[in-house]
């Protein structure tokens, strides 16, 4: 018989402290966009959005395995969240090539910076959804398999890392920022059809808003 897969070892969960504090961060860049774009009105999204994090701060605290509400209250952050931002990126496209109140130098800034919070969304995406969060990662992923397969949990690596070792969140960072420059898998590889849809509409946003911010630059650059 086989060896069981590396990664079906149990480990003690990852702490979401530093992804709450990420989750604060895409909040607060997000709400600074919404201003700069004049994305009317500014608080609905960042307001929904905060609810749903204290929400979840609050119902995570001190809670080994978290019940189907805390998993309701995550992922209904991450869908607010990516809403915001494929609204921003259409204000943004809209202000590049139509017009808006803010000038050159301003879109610009603004589209650097949604670029930046785009790829803090999906870092958390993919750290919340992976093999059914963090909680189902560190406990073996019980009846299900990785979505994101890093080279760590590959047989033919074993021996590379701890035989403990499972992604944390600074991992799908670097899954987050190869995707969103590179447009594809570097790190670790989509096996799921929603990793993969993930992963390629990263890659898409990425693209999109890096174009208009290479447009700008360009329309800067010529006076």
């Amino acid at each position: 018989m086989s060896a069981e897969p590396q990664w079906r070892i149990r480990t003690d969960p990852e702490s979401r402290r530093p992804v709450f504090a990420a989750a604060l961060f895409i909040i607060a860049g997000q709400t600074w966009i919404a201003h700069s774009l004049s994305l009317r009105p500014v608080w609905v999204l960042p307001l929904i959005a905060t609810v749903l994090l204290v929400a979840s701060i609050a119902v995570y605290e001190g809670v080994d395995t978290p019940g189907a509400v805390a998993r309701v209250l995550a992922r209904a952050l991450i869908v607010v969240l990516v809403i915001a931002n494929a609204a921003s990126l259409a204000l943004l496209v809209h202000g590049v090539f139509v017009g808006s109140a803010l000038g050159p130098a301003g879109l610009l800034l603004a589209g650097l910076a949604l670029w930046l919070v785009n790829l803090a969304v999906f870092a958390l995406m993919y750290w919340e959804f992976d093999g059914g969060g963090p909680e189902s990662r560190a406990d073996g992923y019980p009846g299900r398999s990785p979505d994101l397969v890093f080279p760590q949990q590959q047989a033919d690596q074993q021996g590379l890392a701890p035989p403990t070792w499972k992604p944390s969140f600074y991992d799908y960072v670097y899954v987050s920022l190869t995707s969103a420059i590179a447009f594809s898998p570097t790190d670790a590889m989509p096996y799921s059809k929603w990793a993969k849809l993930a992963m390629g509409a990263e890659s898409v946003l990425s693209f999109a808003t890096l174009a208009v911010v290479v447009a700008r630059a360009v329309n800067i650059a010529h006076g």
